[in-house]
């Protein structure tokens, strides 16, 4: 272990609750290898974790017209972009930081942009009518940017459905979802901190809920504000 990962190690036994991510990763190189390497995983590799996507995007986007131009956010291998491309959606667009995982998302046949998901620069505002965001901004580095480009890229009125661990509490995990502590996820308030991180950030909040088919759950829907 380096000097620097030892006293960051130590640096985070004695101190108190993290205010973001900076005060657990303060080097935005070492946020990157951490998310595509170290804490990588095949997500279509584990039925349970596809099958709770599945049930997700199937639940959330059942009722919307089929031509809505749809974005998902941290695609992955691609599972969501199947389903929703099974349930009629024309063309759903994915963007995803860890190259290998793009790879598989492009040999399915959809067009995947790798991507931070702090500058999506690569796609134009007001690009889509409907994002989803599924275990994706727990682990940005500054989940408030994050949630800013996603906004600039939905259309006034747009829709964004986000399904975040909740509560997500202890430390086991906190190197992986370094943005749970600004997002209010650590906090086991029945999902009234993370609606308020949204809603202060131009989003109306539709309607939450608590789910624990895959994992325990804060599914919220909303809707971008003029």
């Amino acid at each position: 272990m380096s000097l620097r990962k030892f006293i960051a190690r130590i640096r985070r036994a004695f101190r108190g609750r993290p205010r973001g991510a900076r005060d657990l990763v303060p080097d935005y190189a070492e946020y990157l290898r951490l998310q595509r390497e170290t804490y990588l995983s095949h997500e279509s590799e584990v039925e349970s974790w596809a099958g709770g996507q599945r049930r997700f995007v199937e639940t959330a986007f059942a009722p919307l017209p089929r031509t809505l131009r749809v974005l998902d956010c941290a695609c992955g291998d691609g599972v969501g972009l199947e389903v929703l491309r099974s349930m009629g959606f024309e063309d759903p667009v994915g963007v995803e930081l860890a190259p290998s995982k793009a790879a598989r998302g492009r040999a399915l046949g959809f067009r995947v942009e790798e991507a931070d998901m702090h500058d999506l620069s690569v796609l134009a505002d007001g690009s889509f009518d409907a994002i989803l965001s599924s275990h994706t901004l727990e682990h940005a580095y500054d989940p408030g940017r994050a949630l800013g480009e996603l906004r600039r890229l939905l259309v006034p009125g747009g829709l964004l459905f986000v399904v975040l661990p909740f509560p997500d509490t202890g430390k086991r995990n906190e190197l992986a979802h370094v943005g749970k502590h600004e997002l209010g996820t650590d906090r086991d308030d029945g999902g009234e901190a993370a609606s308020l991180f949204f809603a202060k950030r131009g989003f109306e909040v539709a309607s939450r809920r608590l789910d624990d088919f895959r994992e325990p759950e804060l599914w919220l829907f909303l809707r971008r504000a003029p």
